[in-house]
């Protein structure tokens, strides 16, 4: 980054309560985290219910920053060029908006109630076979995140991917004007924060807020063989369906998982595409028919897209499948957890090719409000009627799994445990040697915690 100080002000609308700005001077850097100042660094300081990053405004000249915003009159430091806007963490989004136009690049928006990340993955991975892709890390996907991510757009890079996420009204909107996606994918509509948006309506509704940024010449592509995505009015934006229904564009067949990937023919308007993915489940055959439809529309060969999938890789604690030295083998899909994805990782867990016992581990699915009792209950019956050996809900709302998994399969097949504590404490009872175990909950359950106790079983408990 190499933006002139003078032009953030003008971008900004701002007011520089220096005498001035004398000369050429460069941010090299943008922070809102007053501990990762670099040299030349602009520091936008935000607030919060419980912090006020202007509190930090006198500890950042030292540790290499030049400038920074301010909603404030007076200036906390004289050493730094102080500049006033009514909103920092507007100005973020705003100086966002202007950087990311400073590059003639096509920009990818990825939204969703649930896939986000795989899907953003997966096309990174796609257009990486031909293009210098600039993607989303880990879970830069907020109103913060999201700029800080297109604050590191360099000139060699070709394309960026960029994941969205929110829990109210307005947030992809903000998201999606500050990226000026092209291109904008919606992996599905489910139940994920429906504590805030009081209906699966009203995520659909929150979700199509990317459109806002898009553009009347963008494109849109998105899962049709969801109920409410299928419908949805989109129009006057060209729009591409995708699912396994043989009427959609892009569709799948053959789909079959092996022990550690996925195979299937991808249909498209122009080819067919026989791929193999390092991933297990049919949901992440619909991220694959985005990422293909995404490739074809930026020009890449056959070749290169087969490619391309051939590369990706699942990110850490996202259906991860390590078999540790002591003969446990751990599904490991502890980042998030919907009601969708639960029942996708059951089915997972289901069709993998082991002949030892299959064990689901489910836990706590978050932010579901008044609804959570009732979706907990409803993962539970869906885990009760697959076929696995033993299902362990562990967790407060977890009870609710428990419940339901009892109406659809035997209770012997069924254990609950309220703390995370008592079932390490009971882990030798609970597994046997040789399982194959499923572990799956909100990442505020930090499920990890028994993973790591899992792989810690020594061969003689």
């Amino acid at each position: 980054m190499d933006l002139h100080l003078q032009d953030i002000v003008k971008a900004l609308d701002g007011d520089c309560l220096c005498p001035g700005i004398h000369g050429e001077v460069h941010v090299q850097f943008i922070h809102t985290d007053s501990r990762q100042m670099t040299k030349g660094s602009l520091f936008i300081p935000l607030k919060g219910e419980k912090f006020d990053g202007h509190e930090f405004i006198p500890t950042v000249f030292d540790k290499g920053a030049i400038a920074t915003l301010t909603e404030e009159r007076s200036i906390r430091d004289s050493r730094l060029y102080t500049i006033y806007v009514k909103d920092t963490r507007e100005a973020l989004l705003k100086l966002a908006n202007f950087y990311r136009n400073l590059f003639d690049i096509p920009v990818i928006g990825v939204t969703g109630s649930v896939g986000k990340t795989s899907t953003k993955e997966i096309i990174a991975a796609v257009l990486s076979a031909k293009y210098n892709v600039h993607k989303t890390e880990g879970n830069f996907n907020n109103e913060i995140g999201l700029p800080l991510t297109l604050f590191k757009l360099q000139k060699e890079h070709d394309v960026a991917v960029v994941e969205m996420g929110m829990n109210h009204f307005g947030e992809i909107h903000n998201l999606s004007i500050a990226a000026n996606p092209q291109i904008a994918v919606i992996t599905n509509i489910g139940t994920s924060h429906i504590e805030h948006l009081g209906s699966r309506e009203g995520i659909l509704k929150a979700k199509l807020e990317i459109l806002d940024g898009l553009g009347k010449d963008g494109l849109l592509i998105v899962n049709g063989d969801n109920d409410l995505l299928s419908g949805a009015h989109t129009e006057p934006i060209q729009t591409i369906k995708y699912g396994l229904l043989e009427d959609h564009p892009y569709y799948a067949k053959n789909i079959i998982g092996e022990k550690n990937s996925t195979t299937a023919d991808i249909f498209t308007p122009k080819d067919v595409y026989p791929i193999t993915i390092s991933a297990l489940g049919e949901h992440m055959i619909y991220n694959t028919l985005a990422a293909v439809a995404i490739a074809e529309s930026l020009g890449l060969s056959k070749n290169e897209i087969l490619r391309g999938l051939a590369s990706y890789q699942p990110t850490k604690m996202r259906m991860n499948i390590q078999t540790y030295d002591n003969g446990f083998t751990v599904i490991d899909d502890t980042y998030n957890a919907s009601t969708d994805s639960m029942c996708a990782a059951l089915k997972v867990l289901q069709d993998y090719p082991v002949s030892s016992r299959k064990v689901a581990v489910l836990g706590d699915m978050l932010e579901l409000g008044d609804h959570a009792a009732l979706l907990h209950e409803e993962v539970g019956k869906f885990a009760g009627s697959v076929q696995i050996d033993l299902i362990c809900a562990v967790g407060p709302l977890a009870k609710y799994i428990y419940d339901g998994a009892k109406e659809t399969c035997s209770p012997k097949k069924v254990i609950y445990y309220e703390k995370q504590e008592a079932f390490i404490k009971n882990i030798k009872d609970i597994l046997h040697l040789g399982d194959t175990v499923l572990f799956k909950a909100s990442r505020g359950m930090h499920f990890e915690e028994m993973v790591e106790a899992v792989r810690k079983v020594k061969r003689d408990e």
